[in-house]
């Protein structure tokens, strides 16, 4: 009994040496750029596709990062996107530790911003709202709110 106490003890402290030592994220490497995404509620956002002058560098981890390598300063257009997101890009500047932050928005999110827009009695900006929520995900809900919007914003 007093040997198994001793091999359970020392198989979790082996566990939470192992648990404890590993890094989660990688070391800040001087010939690296990154790319940081989160939505308009100001979470990240995981699997992103990030696109470099057209080409895939990989997709965001669990918290809405990427590291990607950039060993010399140069002009790119850079590109985010994610079914259910809106894809959003921008031209920059990239070289080694330049950090570029990407907003985006989900379907979701605009359907919810329409209706709070509907319930303000302002049909013009819940029709934009709407709308883009339709661009990124097509949905027979949101058809159904869009027809509403429309509605309320001809009377």
């Amino acid at each position: 009994m007093r040997v198994k106490k001793i091999c359970i003890k020392a198989l979790c402290a082996s566990l939470c040496l192992f648990f404890f030592s590993c890094a989660s994220t990688p070391e800040k490497k001087i010939d690296s750029a990154y790319v940081m995404v989160y939505d308009y509620e100001n979470s990240e956002v995981m699997n992103v596709t990030i696109l470099i002058d057209g080409e895939t560098v990989g997709n965001t981890d669990i918290y809405g990062r990427l590291m990607f390598p950039c060993e010399k300063e140069r002009e790119v257009l850079i590109k985010a996107s994610k079914n259910g997101y809106e894809t959003v890009e921008t031209k920059s500047v990239i070289n080694s530790g330049t950090v570029i932050y990407f907003k985006m928005g989900s379907g979701s999110y605009y359907a919810s911003k329409a209706e709070k827009l509907l319930d303000d009695c302002d049909a013009i900006n819940a029709t934009r709202m709407i709308d883009k929520a339709l661009e990124i995900e097509e949905r027979k809900d949101w058809r159904y709110l869009q027809e509403i919007i429309y509605k309320e914003s001809n009377k």
